[in-house]
Parts: structure tokens; sequence; C-alpha cells
């Protein structure tokens, strides 16, 4: 990855005295006594009524319960839906919005001021960034109570805020790659999906792993929770050495031991069942609240119903990803295919929870006492709020193994409730020949939806033999491509072209 360019140093500074009577730059006077250029013109303006709309913003975010940090609560169709985004308050009139209306409000009324509702920092439209204003910064201190505050401010501590600010947003923090180790790129990919999993890293750098008090020699959870610290603690872009990582591997799977080249699918199982061990899981998968279990845990439900009597039975099996069949198209030749040779995600999810008949041997009732024909039906009856899905590239025989080259076309947002067990239990089976259902682009959801949006994709480029991984992960509204140790951005054109094996898709918004 590229450095990130920082800005050139201001040539000849004009030394003049801040609003607490520190002497500083007169072209930075702005970061320190104002936050930025764009602060110190509103204040100029309208400073008693600024100071007052921000104290009565830090009251609704710290003293209401409907406004709750990190969250977004609106009201659809009667249910309270929480985001997992912040909100975002205007500080120039009265608006309350997600991150998307806030950047709105900025082109439409230019209104650049908010505070997102975590914390209640302030954020400039102009700047793009966080802006750290001393004078605000006290009014947040307080958390909008009425109570003295001291001013303790130093000028050393205005010089260290100056020494440590930058002009441009910093996008390198947690964006960093892995060197290869020895044809490592398998694991490279699965710690890349975890690192940008925003339920995993916020478990683990509120210390959900306690890596001082862990005894485990080469504890894989211990070196995730190094990698975690080193990538959001240090700005750097060089890659980043998993050697920790790699020797707790080997040592917990004996399998991953040497440095043949692994399965990405196998070694993400391996990961979440040592992660969940290791992080006081349960053997009780129904109760275990461990944050693999929190994070990836799912049931299916598995119905077969007798030809003969109709009679039903249901089984409820856990899983912690699903695994598609793409095998739809006839195999051809790479110069003999074209763009239309794909088939749908959503293709590939209707004929998992399709009907699937059961011949009599394969089939026995209880209440007939004996073989008969039945149908099977698998569907969703819990989703957890990340779904790994993985496509069946590879082929397995006794003498031969061969990797699938099926186009997947797969949708930024995926509606998953058409594949539920609510849904099943009261909509009729879609047609023989239906067109897979459209899901994508659907930001408008009604109740009757479960909207989960792409997070990370894995792909295997190559032969099954000779082949390396790559993978894209979101940060923001951006999309970064992660190869080993080299960390570029990357297009959401790129990202929904990619041949996919591994497909991570993110909870919109949790209902409570």
């Amino acid at each position: 990855m590229d450095a990130i360019a920082k800005p050139s140093a201001l040539a000849s500074p004009k030394l003049i005295k801040n609003a607490k009577g520190a002497v500083v730059p007169s072209s930075q006077m702005a970061h320190i006594a104002y936050g930025c250029e764009h602060m110190r013109t509103m204040m100029e303006n309208a400073r008693k009524q600024t100071f007052g709309h921000y104290r009565g913003i830090l009251q609704k975010i710290y003293e209401e319960p409907s406004i709750i940090a990190q969250t977004y609560n609106k009201k659809t169709d009667g249910l309270s839906v929480v985001s997992l985004r912040p909100l975002y308050l205007c500080l120039q009139c009265p608006n309350i919005m997600t991150e998307a209306d806030r950047d709105e409000h900025i082109d439409s009324k230019r209104h650049i001021f908010s505070v997102e509702s975590r914390g209640g920092n302030v954020y400039c439209g102009d700047c793009q960034d966080f802006i750290y204003d001393p004078l605000l910064e006290e009014r947040r201190l307080q958390k909008g109570k009425k109570r003295k505050y001291e001013d303790t401010t130093t000028t050393e501590e205005h010089k260290l805020v100056l020494n440590n600010s930058t002009f441009l947003p910093c996008r390198a923090i947690g964006l960093r790659g892995l060197y290869n180790m020895g044809q490592t790129c398998f694991m490279s990919v699965i710690l890349q999906t975890l690192i940008h999993n925003p339920f995993i890293r916020n478990f683990y750098l509120s210390e959900g792993h306690k890596t001082v008090d862990c005894e485990r020699e080469s504890c894989v959870s211990c070196a995730l929770d190094e990698m975690f610290v080193e990538f959001h603690s240090v700005e750097k872009t060089e890659g980043f050495g998993a050697v920790n990582m790699l020797m707790g591997s080997w040592l917990a799977g004996e399998a991953l031991a040497g440095y043949q080249q692994q399965d990405a699918h196998e070694y993400m199982q391996f990961m979440l069942n040592t992660l969940h061990l290791q992080n006081g899981g349960s053997t009780d998968t129904e109760d275990c609240d461990c944050i693999v279990h929190q994070t990836f845990y799912g049931r299916l439900s598995s119905t077969v119903t007798c030809d003969n009597c109709r009679n039903t039975t249901t089984a409820l099996d856990p899983y912690m990803d699903l695994s598609l069949d793409i095998r739809n198209l006839p195999k051809k030749k790479k110069s003999e295919r074209s763009d239309d040779d794909q088939i749908a995600l959503q293709s590939c999810l209707d004929r998992f929870t399709g009907r699937e008949k059961l011949g009599a041997a394969e089939y026995t009732c209880q209440t007939c006492d004996g073989g008969q024909n039945a149908t099977k039906q698998l569907s969703i009856k819990q989703l957890p709020p990340v779904l790994p899905i993985h496509l069946k590239r590879f082929e397995h025989s006794k003498s031969t193994s061969t990797k699938l080259e099926t186009r997947i076309s797969f949708p930024l947002t995926l509606d998953l409730y058409p594949y539920t067990t609510a849904y099943r239990s009261t909509s009729p089976p879609p047609a023989k020949n239906a067109a897979p259902r459209n899901t994508s682009h659907n930001t408008n959801a009604p109740a009757n939806t479960l909207i989960y949006e792409l997070s990370s994709v894995v792909v295997h480029k190559g032969k099954i033999d000779s082949g390396h991984y790559i993978s894209y992960s979101r940060e923001g509204d951006d999309w970064f491509m992660f190869d080993d140790s080299k960390v570029v951005l990357a297009s959401e054109k790129e990202v929904l072209g990619a041949e996919a094996y591994l497909l991570f898709y993110m909870v919109q918004c949790l209902e409570v």
C-alpha cells in the first residue's frame, strides 16, 4: 500500500496569539483555536448560538434514551430498528441524520458541521473529517451538564494537538497488508475479513480477550488481539508479519502445519472454532454467548414430508456458513465463455432452500412404518449478524480435484427474508422456471425484509493446485483490495466482477 500523502510544511509562518493566549503560526491558528478554518468562520459569526446549540445536542445524546451511542433509531411500521452506524445531529439546525443523509444535508443546505452520537465529536463536511475544537471540547467533556469547568489547558497541550493533527483524514488505520510467509495467502484473506468485521473488531479493541491474563501457549486469540492492537494503534503502511498467528495455527491445527497451500474456507472454519474455544465458548451451542457465536451462529430448519401420509418431521441444525452448489452451467473452455455465462447468487440460494425429492430407500416414515417417497426442504430458521457464504468451486474425488470456473453474480445488498422459515411458512413455492429474486440496492425495504450488505469477498485466482487468494473488504464507504502485503483502493465494479469463493454479508439493521 502506498504511503498516504501528507501536506507540506508551511513556510515562514506569522506568529500570533490564539483564543487561549498561546503563540502559534497564524496559518495554523484555525486548527488550534477553532478546530479548522471553517469552524473559525462560523464561530466569528455566531459563537453564542453555536455554543448553546452544541450544549443542547450533548444533552440529547447523553441524557435522552432515544439516541444511543453508536446506533441509529428510527420507526418502520411500528418496529424499532437499530442501525450499526452512528447518528449525526446538525450543529446549525435541528436535523438528525444518518451518515448518508448528513452528506446530502451538507450539499443541499451547506450546513457543514454535525455531531456524531457516539461521543459528541464534531464533524466538518468541508474537511471531510472530525475536528478538535478546544472550546467545543470543553462543552463535550461536560457532557451537556451544568457544572463548573476548570480551564487547565496549557500551551504545551496546544502544541501537542498541533503536532499530532493533519489536514487530511487518515485512512491508514486498520488498512495494512500481511506478508506472505510461504503460501500463507489462504490465511491472510481470512484474517483480513476478521480485521474488518466490526463485531470482531469491537470485541478485541474493548479487551474482550485479555492477552495479559491468558496463559495459553501460542494462543490464536492472543495473536489476533496483537494484530488488532498493531493495526489500530500505529499508522504504518508496510506489511505485517503474522508470525504468532502462523505458529498458533500450526499448533492448534496439525493439518495446517507446513508451508503447503491450504483451503481458505477450511481455514475460516478452523479460525471460528478455535476462537470459540479460546474465548470461553460453551460446548452447548444453543446457549453459547462467545463472540464467534454472537457474530456467526445461525440455525437451519430441515423439514421432511411423507408423500403418502403428509406427516412432517423437522430438525434444527446449527451453521456458521452456508455452502452453496454452483453446478448450474455446463463446463466450457475459457475461450468459449461469454459474459452471459453466469448465475445469480439468489438462484443458488433458491436451489439451496428448494424442495428435494427423496426415494423410498432414503426415507422411512414413522407413521407409515416403512420406506416412502418424501419431500425435503431447507430454510433459514435463524440468521447471524454476519453471514459467510461458501461457493463450492472445488470438487474432489478419489482420483482428481477440479475447480469450477462458473461465474457468480452477487449484489451489494441482499434480501435474505425469502429464504427464511418465516417466509416459507406463509408463501407458496416459486414457479419452477421463475427468475431469481432481484434484491440488490434495496435501500427502502419494507418490514418483511432482512437486508444484508456485502462486507468482504475472498477470491481464488488460478488453478486448484497453483492458485492464489486475494480479498476485498469494505471500510466505511470505500472498498480495498488485499493481496498479501499490498493494499489498494478498489471500485465497486471491480468487487462485483470478482470470481468470488467466499462472500461475507453483514446485517444492515438489528431489530430490538
